[in-house]
């Protein structure tokens, strides 16, 4: 993996690591030992995303890739078919319901 890392060409790619071991942390601690929650991955920046998604696969969740630029029809369809548990790279406002941690898509 540190191949993969020192390859990566963009800014901020030396935190690549440390986000993969913080968000994967934090999925271990979301399940409990449970089932992996769905996540929504719609990350614009592109450290966080592939940050994002190592560690979603590392922790067996199903991942599904979102566009961020999508309008509210396409993000209500998400959100009926997949009912995810996670919501990452949506730049509005963070919201916590119940034990779900998420930020609000543009609806």
């Amino acid at each position: 993996m540190s191949t993969f890392y020192q390859q990566l060409l963009c800014k901020d790619k030396h935190l690549l690591p440390q986000l993969v071991e913080q968000l994967y942390i934090e999925l271990l601690q979301f399940s409990h030992g449970k089932t992996p929650p769905k996540i929504i991955l719609a990350e614009r920046e592109p450290v966080r995303f592939i940050a994002g998604f190592i560690a979603a696969s590392a922790a067996h969740c199903s991942v599904f890739l979102c566009n961020p630029d999508w309008g509210q029809l396409e993000w209500e369809q998400v959100f009926q078919l997949v009912q995810p548990d996670i919501i990452w790279g949506i730049e509005n406002s963070k919201q916590e319901t119940g034990n779900q941690s998420y930020h609000n898509p543009p609806l």
